[in-house]
């Protein structure tokens, strides 16, 4: 009897049709994720006749890949095991991984070489060679029985009993006289008042490259006036003086004119943080 080793990564896929793996030549072993500890009701029930040949293997590594390694060690010890029983076991096993990750690709064509059947599928259908059922939109539906639910095309509303329905009388057609155009709507004054010119937006004023010492005395007073709001980050410190200067002025000229006072130990900085203000007097 063959014997078929399948591998679930479950944290790819989470098989719901377990249940037609039925037969003690069929070995399950379901891999795992270190954040998957409860399993589905229905796989549950699906996989409780399979007894001891199913077995499961819960790897503790977070990682993209770590799962598909954990795998790929696992089968090489079984490998190993069964080379130790004899070389007929390659004629009478093989091994199916069940994942969506084409990285198992390389994996199984090595498994192959080695004289075992091997081969990737996406589900439990596909490893049996089984179609999967229809499940796409717009396509035909099976009629009703008991194991295929369709959708039961709704009867027509039938007719209370009693009278028949009313039939609506039709009057007939009359001669007659040609009907005069409708008179055209006078133009109202709103509607006949011409659009006029959208209003021209403002020009920007350009951008400020450079900054003078009028720029640099305007900060430093602000700084003066309110010693208890000063700025404590380089960024928020720059944003202010923005602020304070206009948003014309360029983020290069801000950051020039804070290296500047950076320099002359008006501010001191650890990194990004501003640790001290030495803000000199105004001048008389």
């Amino acid at each position: 009897m063959e014997l078929t080793y399948i591998l679930v990564d479950f944290e790819n896929v989470q098989p719901p049709d377990m249940g037609l793996l039925s037969g003690d030549q069929y070995q399950l072993r379901i891999f795992r994720g270190p954040h998957q500890n409860k399993l589905d009701f229905d796989i549950a029930v699906s996989l409780q006749p399979h007894g001891d040949r199913v077995k499961y293997i819960q790897s503790d590594r977070h990682g993209k890949n770590a799962l598909d390694f954990h795998i790929a060690f696992y089968m090489g010890r079984l490998l190993q095991e069964l080379e130790a029983s004899g070389s007929a076991a390659s004629s009478h096993t093989r091994f199916v991984v069940i994942s969506k990750d084409g990285g198992f690709d390389a994996l199984m064509n090595h498994v192959q070489s080695l004289g075992y059947g091997a081969m990737k599928a996406a589900s439990i259908r596909q490893a049996l060679g089984l179609e999967e059922p229809i499940t796409e939109p717009g396509s035909a539906l099976q009629p009703m029985s008991a194991g295929n639910i369709g959708f039961a095309t709704p009867s027509p509303v039938a007719q209370p009993p009693g009278k028949p329905p009313a039939v609506k009388k039709v009057a007939p057609v009359s001669k007659a006289q040609p009907a005069k155009p409708a008179a055209t709507p006078k133009k109202t004054a709103s509607a006949q008042a011409k659009p006029g010119k959208p209003e021209a937006k403002k020009p920007q004023p350009p951008a400020r490259k450079t900054l003078g010492p009028e720029d640099k005395e305007k900060v430093l007073e602000n700084l003066r006036l309110h010693p208890e709001k000063r700025p404590v980050k380089r960024q928020t410190l720059e944003n202010h003086i923005t602020s304070l200067l206009g948003s014309n002025v360029a983020p290069k000229a801000v950051r020039g004119l804070v290296a500047g006072l950076e320099n002359e130990g008006v501010i001191k900085f650890t990194e990004n943080k501003i640790d001290e203000y030495k803000v000199p007097k105004r001048k008389k």
